[in-house]
């Protein structure tokens, strides 16, 4: 039976070199789980911002569907943490002698707390250059740890190159999906394809992932591969299919035991 995600937030103060107090969050929900937590009682392992307002590069297909919208009315808590982030992240991006602060502030705790994985942004984008490095000397910082995110920001990667223990994941729908492939061309990352209408690129390359929209999921039915969308698919493509969105939450069903995402 499904069961209802449950979110988690862990507060984290860092101590600037002027002495100033500067407060992170850091978030986690059942979904995201890698092994060093579990589906109902989530550790905090992802650091997130706003939806929209920082995903420069956001399509109107992702604009229209996007989950975060639900999350900000029914976690206003979560919510309010992506906010703060937000604008507490680029103040430290202004500053060069907080930026190293901060950086190890991220990693000492990501290592304790996410040695399984630390995922960059449940909600949000990489919103420039400068903080596309950031998230890169992070992820080199603690380099045993596995690090994977989700981005349109096609034209801020460079710097992510340098990463060596970060899985970098296209998001791409039928407003970008051109772009997409060209970049999944000279650089090699895993293309992740949302669809609303039902509509799967036939040339998706091996490895490959497909996320359905919440309509074309087959939760109400008693059999979720009833649903009509699932009958469009052949093998190649149903093996690609997000299993937790599709089918659904749980212990089994989450990022930790599928690995589709993060190889």
């Amino acid at each position: 039976m499904e069961m209802v995600t449950k979110f988690s937030l862990a507060e984290i103060e860092a101590a600037m070199p002027d002495n100033k107090r500067v407060v992170f969050y850091f978030d986690g929900n059942g979904k995201i789980t890698r092994e060093h937590s579990s589906f109902v009682n989530p550790v905090p392992n992802a650091f997130s911002l706003v939806q929209v307002e920082d995903c420069p590069f956001a399509t109107p297909i992702c604009k229209s569907v996007c989950y975060v919208h639900g999350l900000e009315k029914a976690e206003k808590e979560i919510h309010a943490a992506y906010q703060h982030n937000s604008r507490v992240i680029r103040e430290v991006l202004t500053r060069a002698d907080y930026r190293e602060f901060v950086i190890q502030t991220f990693a000492k705790y990501i290592s304790k707390n996410a040695p399984s994985g630390f995922r960059w942004h449940v909600a949000g984008d990489i919103f420039s250059v400068d903080y596309s490095q950031f998230i890169c000397d992070v992820c080199v910082a603690v380099p045993a740890v596995p690090f994977w995110l989700y981005t349109r920001s096609f034209a801020y990667l460079e710097p992510l190159l340098e990463a060596k223990n970060l899985i970098v994941n296209l998001s791409t729908d039928k407003d970008n999906w051109q772009e997409a492939l060209g970049v999944h061309e000279k650089f090699g990352f895993r293309l992740c394809y949302l669809t609303v209408e039902g509509e799967v690129p036939e040339d998706l390359p091996e490895g490959s992932v497909i996320f359905p929209s919440y309509e074309l999921r087959g939760r109400d039915l008693p059999e979720p591969k009833q649903a009509w969308w699932w009958h469009t698919l052949d093998a190649r493509q149903r093996q690609m299919v997000c299993p937790t969105d599709f089918f659904g939450q749980s212990e089994a069903l989450r990022c930790g035991p599928c690995q589709k995402c993060l190889i």
